[in-house]
């Protein structure tokens, strides 16, 4: 049986495979931020070396509300288990609501 952590990482990573297989994506991230591939190869690293699950769980929401991103419904799942975990959406103003830590 997988810790929570070992889900967390495990799940992030496949949702992020899967950001990562959208390259068509790329157009719609503004000049002045990251790039899409930068974006996505951040979020990597925080999962892989620096196990920083909450801070890419909060940036993959983030990304799938202001960019046209599609995911199948096993990565849906996999996100939706990883916000039960946590508790939260994001630490916005604005989704204090969905906190329930």
């Amino acid at each position: 049986m997988k810790t929570d952590y070992q889900l967390i990482e495990s799940n992030l990573s496949f949702v992020l495979a899967e950001l990562g297989s959208q390259p068509e994506v790329a157009s719609f991230f503004p000049p002045e931020s990251l790039s899409y591939q930068e974006q996505i190869d951040q979020l990597s690293e925080w999962v892989d070396d620096a196990g920083e699950y909450g801070l890419v769980y909060e940036n993959v929401v983030s990304m799938l509300e202001v960019f046209p991103f599609k995911l199948s419904g096993k990565a849906a799942i996999k996100l939706l288990e990883v916000g039960l975990i946590f508790g939260f959406k994001t630490e916005s103003e604005s989704d204090k609501g969905f906190d329930r830590r």
